[in-house]
């Protein structure tokens, strides 16, 4: 348990500034017990129920991802969750008798219970004001934030025209491919290359820009030695789509935004077969990392050493 704490925690800028922001995840030949759940429970191993399955957890923001997760195991008819102290101080409602407690896990402590809106009573309340409607916000100042943070973690992003759609758009940098890109002006210490298709307005770059950056989270692309996940760049490519579109698709659904790169979670609207088996692991936590990116801008590393 204590090793996916991080997964849990409610961003802070202060805690998230260093490449370490999203903690370790577990590697391939311990892929933990949520990844472990997937592979023996058959209720999310169609294309349809796993879509549902990440719409749920888009509508639950105050939570991370993996929290949602949980919650959406526990009861998925679940709306509207808070704990009793904040149902009674925020919205004067009360527990009913029985009330089911769902446990979460919640940073500086190992469990949390909240409880649904179905087990409360008292008076009525806003919509504006219900609990788990998360902060959305402005495809512009999302972008913006994301694109200062993507410089923090030496992750360079460029507007290209003419890309071949069948090009890698997320790529990890080696001196040969530094120098086949010289012509970007890339810092000395960049380790990764987003390339995006010029002309984007803020929505789908943004959604674009998560697709990309999830494929470097989950690992796709390999690691160094500044990375926090594990390498994965053998998997195949349908679990790479996979899993690269889930992390956009949470993220902008979570903000708010329409703009959703999932193509491949669409075709269950088609076809609905059976899931290759990927890690929901690697893509709650690249989505929650991603998240704390379009939050707040991440101030710059202090280099160490007196200054002049």
């Amino acid at each position: 348990m204590t090793e996916q704490l991080s997964l849990f925690q409610t961003p802070d800028g202060r805690a998230i500034e260093g490449l370490a922001a999203a903690g370790p995840m577990p590697g391939e030949s311990d892929v933990g017990a949520v990844d472990e759940l997937f592979r023996i429970n058959h209720r999310w191993r169609s294309r349809c129920s796993f879509l549902e399955l990440l719409e749920f957890i888009s509508r639950l923001t105050t939570y991370s991802p993996l929290n949602a997760f949980l919650i959406h195991l526990q009861d998925p008819a679940a709306t509207r969750v808070a704990t009793a102290r904040m149902w009674a101080r925020k919205y004067q409602r009360r527990l009913l008798p029985g009330a089911r407690p769902i446990v979460i896990l919640a940073p500086m402590s190992p469990v949390l219970f909240v409880f649904d809106i179905r087990d409360t009573e008292g008076p009525p309340l806003d919509p504006k004001v219900l609990p788990a409607a998360g902060p959305g916000g402005r495809p512009v100042r999302l972008l913006e934030t994301t694109l200062h943070n993507c410089g923090i973690q030496r992750i360079a992003v460029r507007d290209a025209t003419g890309l071949d759609p069948s090009a890698e758009r997320a790529i990890r940098l080696t001196p040969a491919l530094r120098k086949k890109h010289a012509d970007l002006g890339l810092e000395p210490n960049t380790r990764y290359l987003v390339l995006l298709d010029a002309g984007l307005s803020p929505d789908p770059k943004f959604a674009t820009l998560s697709l990309e950056l999830g494929r470097i989270f989950c690992g796709h692309l390999g690691i160094d030695s500044d990375a926090w996940w594990p390498d994965r760049k053998d998997l195949d490519f349908e679990r790479i789509e996979i899993e690269a579109a889930a992390v956009a698709h949470l993220v902008c659904r979570r903000r708010g935004l329409s703009a959703t790169p999932v193509n491949v979670l669409a075709a269950c609207i088609e076809k609905d077969q059976a899931l290759p088996p990927f890690s929901l692991n690697a893509i709650f936590q690249a989505a929650h990392h991603i998240e704390a990116m379009s939050r707040r801008a991440w101030k710059k590393p202090r280099k160490q050493g007196r200054s002049g």
